[in-house]
């Protein structure tokens, strides 16, 4: 490492009951990401500082007879900050781990405050919602969560067919393999999207997933109240390049509009419109991120005639235009 190297440090906040995966797999991402790095000329090189540490006072933390060696840490030196998900059988035993982690919790809130990335997976976007980090913003958890999460968070707005969220400075993914995506996505954020794409290659990982949606099975979801969400969701993920009605949707959900809408204000707190938007943005990010389509191509892709009317809904979801979301990640022009 050389002095022009910079160094990209992150925090990975540890505690009793932690996943003991997504404590160490985003580890060995880095790795690779710093092995790729090194490759670059020297004033292009960047280095990824991962550290534990707790909110705690213990130097040493036992977990599922893993052992962490936990650093004292500056939040404020920090560039982010990873949660690891939490160990649970079920939402029976989730909330009691929950309303156990103060500590935890007042690292996030002090850390939130900092405006740098936060980035959860799985059920600690579940802690990250305790503290009040995510009200009025979106994010995703594992999508057998989803109910549960609905009802104990309905200030947030959960997309859990997505794998990957990212709503201002706070980054969440679905189950435990996307610790993996979710390092990517940091590398990306770092260091570009050729490192992160190459890094993904080496890891044989596909770097442009963006859905949990194959892997939903609907009866594992704790709520079964919520199947017509669900049901509604999956039709529109097929329909996001053409129009639709309200009464199209309802009559493949056998339900009613009245009891459709009622059903997504109750579970998203918007319209199935207002969710279709949603998606459709998201489509648009993962199509400006990953191919060189020109922005003409990729709002009739999105169901948009115009390129004004969808790049104005575009910047209602994301706070940028869809030019602007090139250039400030560093995507392809």
């Amino acid at each position: 490492m050389t002095r022009q190297t910079k160094t990209i440090r992150i925090g990975m906040l540890v505690y009793p009951g932690c996943l003991r995966s997504g404590a160490v797999m985003p580890f060995d991402v880095f790795g690779v990401a710093n092995t790729l790095a090194g490759m670059r000329p020297a004033a292009q090189r960047i280095y990824f500082d991962a550290q534990w540490f707790g909110a705690r006072d213990d130097k040493t933390l036992e977990v599922g007879g893993l052992s962490f060696q936990l650093k004292d840490i500056d939040l404020k030196k920090l560039d982010a900050l990873m949660l690891p998900g939490i160990d649970h059988q079920g939402p029976f035993d989730l909330t009691p781990m929950l309303e156990q982690m103060g500590p935890e919790l007042e690292v996030l809130r002090r850390f939130a405050r900092m405006g740098k990335p936060i980035i959860s997976s799985c059920s600690s976007t579940c802690l990250v919602a305790e503290a009040g980090l995510l009200d009025g913003r979106r994010a995703t958890t594992s999508w057998w969560l989803s109910a549960y999460f609905r009802k104990r968070y309905p200030g947030v707005s959960l997309d859990a067919e997505q794998l990957v969220v990212q709503d201002g400075n706070h980054v969440s993914s679905g189950g435990v393999t996307s610790y993996i995506d979710l390092s990517l996505w940091l590398v990306g954020h770092f260091a570009g999207e050729e490192l992160r794409q190459n890094a993904a290659k080496v890891l044989a990982m596909d770097a442009n997933r963006y859905s949990q949606a194959p892997y939903i099975a609907t009866a594992m979801i704790q709520d079964q109240g919520h199947a017509v969400i669900e049901r509604a969701r999956h039709w529109l993920n097929q329909q996001l390049d053409r129009p639709w009605s309200t009464g199209e949707l309802a009559e493949y959900c056998h339900t009613s509009q009245r009891t459709l809408l009622r059903r997504f204000q109750e579970a998203l707190g918007m319209s199935p419109i207002q969710y279709a938007q949603q998606l459709r943005v998201e489509r648009a990010k993962a199509l400006l991120e990953s191919t060189r389509l020109s922005l003409e191509d990729i709002t009739g892709r999105c169901g948009y005639e115009d390129v004004s009317t969808f790049s104005k809904v575009f910047k209602r979801w994301t706070q940028v235009t869809p030019r602007e979301y090139r250039v400030r990640f560093g995507l392809r022009q």
